[in-house]
């Protein structure tokens, strides 16, 4: 209660005879919802309250309204701190970072900028060669379910030692002043989440695995064992997954919070992970080879075609159910610096879709082996033919809004503003939206000579935007403007 603080007693509503304290009544089924206008100042008054606030920011975001099955809210207290600490709110209550998968079997401690002595703390006492742990450039095995996430300073988008610093104070800051409970995390820095436990949930999955960060890379990648990878049914290298902080997961998600709609339980933490069992992960995984280095026989056996299962080398599914199914995994080619190389592509950084084809185009014309007509092909018909023709769709069957309520008209009022207040109606899908691929797309085609079919696909396309939107001088002077 907002007033008291005890707990409260769940009521239902029944359209017949108001509240009721069971969900069925003599009419039937009674809900655990109902319509009705709040007086959002008393309730965000309250929330202030009760977390000793005078101040708070100016902009906090939340939803128009709820999707779960009994409309079930999140504490409006829990808003306030995220706006405070600027973190942002996935549907199930939790905060979380997404990053691509590096599958990373040993590491330096200068590479993931922790101190020796705090590695020592982890578990980390020897080195590959059995010698104690003293300098920072001793080569050391990661331990299997010990993660090193991304910090990359020349990415536009913040790392995840910031989000997470910043989450871990949001948690802590709930604990004390929602929950009048003491803080966990007390960080003072972001190289304090070393140590901290996170959860690893792929896409399209409802099991996480728990993790333990021992370090940052200056990439974009989180890097950690290969089964650590698997164990979230991923592919090891370049797949999507994300990274979750485990108090973040355990205060604030919550199952009714999910949709009500089918599918809405993937990409939920729905069951957790706390030990890795290799021989639980992905099959993918069992065929990685766990060798030092390949004999002269292997390439001999490449060269005269053998099949992969006519030749015998060490792979994980030999060590499974021993204990070197989690130590001893060796590497054939050292690295000087896991964080060497491009950290953050171009496409990420150039602000424009201009920008980013012509940078393109541009690698694809300096490449030999690259044909770049057929570059410009995929580009158009991957891309920019099909996005073209969905927005030309959606315009066409779009819905109408009012710019003052926001209410929504399947077809325009014949009075010409809102019957609701008289506000003015505009569109919800703009024209721009529809014909931003077509000057680039006829630019591609005419510089690159793509395939006639295509040609014409695009001719008539661009009849029909302009039957739509009509044929405009200016629009027919720039096509050329991006490849002429």
């Amino acid at each position: 209660c907002e007033h008291c603080g005890r707990e409260t007693t769940k009521l239902h509503y029944c359209k017949s005879c108001g509240l009721a304290e069971k969900d069925q009544c003599s009419h039937g089924d009674a809900f655990p919802y109902r319509k009705k206008e709040i007086d959002i100042r008393e309730i965000f008054s309250a929330a202030l309250k009760t977390l000793n606030m005078r101040n708070y920011p100016d902009l906090i975001k939340g939803v128009r309204g709820t999707s779960n099955k009994d409309h079930t809210p999140e504490n409006l207290a829990k808003g306030i701190l995220r706006a405070k600490h600027d973190i942002f709110v996935n549907k199930d209550g939790t905060t979380r970072y997404d990053v691509t998968e590096m599958p990373l079997t040993h590491f330096r401690p200068n590479e993931i900028g922790t101190s020796v002595e705090k590695l020592r703390e982890l578990g980390y006492d020897h080195d590959i060669y059995g010698k104690e742990l003293e300098s920072e450039d001793q080569l050391l095995e990661i331990l299997p379910q010990d993660v090193v996430i991304p910090a990359c300073k020349e990415s536009p988008d913040e790392g995840a030692d910031e989000i997470f610093f910043r989450v871990a104070n949001y948690v802590d800051d709930l604990l004390q002043n929602l929950y009048k409970l003491h803080p966990i995390y007390n960080l003072k820095s972001k190289k304090d989440l070393v140590g901290q436990l996170i959860v690893g949930l792929a896409p399209h999955t409802s099991a996480g695995i728990i993790g333990r960060i021992i370090g940052f890379s200056r990439t974009q990648g989180c890097f950690s064992n290969p089964v650590w990878h698997a164990e979230q049914r991923r592919d090891c290298e370049g797949d999507e997954t994300c990274i979750i902080l485990l108090a973040d997961l355990f205060l604030n998600f919550s199952r009714r919070y999910l949709p009500a709609h089918r599918g809405s339980t993937q990409d939920a933490p729905l069951v957790l992970t706390t030990e890795l069992i290799p021989s639980e992960a992905d099959d993918m995984i069992f065929d990685m080879d766990t060798v030092w280095k390949y004999p002269l026989e292997f390439y001999e056996a490449a060269c005269s075609h053998t099949q992969p299962w006519d030749y015998k080398m060490e792979v994980l599914n030999d060590r499974l159910g021993k204990a070197e199914q989690y130590e001893g995994i060796g590497f054939t080619h050292d690295t000087s610096n896991i964080n060497s190389g491009i950290r953050c592509s171009a496409y990420k950084t150039l602000p424009t879709m201009e920008e980013k084809l012509k940078g393109q185009m541009r690698i694809a014309e300096k490449i030999r082996a690259v044909d770049t007509g057929d570059v410009a092909r995929l580009v158009i018909e991957k891309h920019f033919l099909k996005d073209t023709k969905g927005n030309l769709r959606k315009f066409s069957m779009q819905e109408f809004r009012c710019v003052k309520c926001n209410d929504k008209f399947r077809r325009p009022p014949l009075v010409g503003k809102c019957t609701n207040c008289g506000g003015k109606i505009i569109f919800t899908i703009a024209e721009g939206s529809v014909i931003k691929y077509l000057e680039p797309s006829i630019s591609l085609a005419e510089k690159y000579q793509v395939p006639e079919y295509l040609r014409q696909s695009l001719d008539l396309l661009q009849r029909r935007v302009e039957g739509v939107f009509g044929k405009e001088k200016e629009r027919q002077e720039g096509l050329g403007k991006w490849f002429g």
